[in-house]
């Protein structure tokens, strides 16, 4: 929620916000936040979720598109959603009374998106880079677009993926490295010359 409280203004004026979760999400307090917020969502939900329906119905026993009403989130009629995959039902409820399909289309984008993120973590090695922060989610963002654009400048037909994310690094790395050298070097200019030494940097173009 501390993060879509940041979401700027000039986007909320201008589009239309649905946040995509699962069903780690389906919490009372996560759906309050939300509405607060002025959002939509389409979130995934447990099959034993209670239904405000008299007799203890659960999400399970209704129909794909029904509309209901949560049992400890009263507060909107939502659209429910079921996705049969192989022997599991998944489901997932929306605030806005759309069909049932455009609920399951929703919750799939979803999917897609974790999905590159999840492709893009392990194939750049970023699964270890923090996410405890705002400006850690940005940085593993901008650091996950950069090495997928890295990445496709050196993508050729003769390459898979891993080929190309390894050429790419293979001729990226020595610049950002001498990068930092020579911004390292130019912070310590001033020190050098104190004590006799003068640096100049050329290329050589072979």
């Amino acid at each position: 929620l501390e993060l879509l409280g940041e979401v700027p203004d000039a986007i909320r004026k201008r589009f239309r916000i649905r946040v995509l979760a699962d069903s780690g999400f389906e919490a009372a307090v996560f759906l309050d936040g939300v509405r607060t917020l002025g959002f939509e969502f389409v979130v995934g939900v447990r099959a034993t979720r209670r239904t405000t329906h008299p007799g203890q119905v659960t999400v399970a026993d209704c129909e794909h598109g029904a509309w209901l009403e949560l049992q400890n989130w009263p507060h909107d009629t939502l659209t429910l959603a079921r996705v049969e995959r192989g022997e599991r039902t998944f489901f997932s409820v929306a605030s806005e009374l759309m069909t049932g399909d455009e609920v399951a289309a929703e919750g799939g984008k979803r999917w897609n998106i974790e999905s590159f993120f999840k492709e893009g973590k392990h194939q750049f090695s970023l699964q270890q880079f923090a996410l405890r922060t705002a400006r850690g989610l940005d940085r593993w963002v901008l650091l996950v677009f950069l090495a997928f654009t890295l990445t496709m400048l050196h993508r050729s037909p003769d390459l898979s993926l891993e080929e190309a994310a390894g050429l790419a690094l293979t001729l990226a790395l020595p610049f950002l490295r001498l990068n930092v050298i020579f911004a390292r070097l130019a912070t310590d200019e001033e020190f050098l010359r104190q004590h006799g030494y003068s640096l100049k940097i050329a290329r050589c173009n072979s």
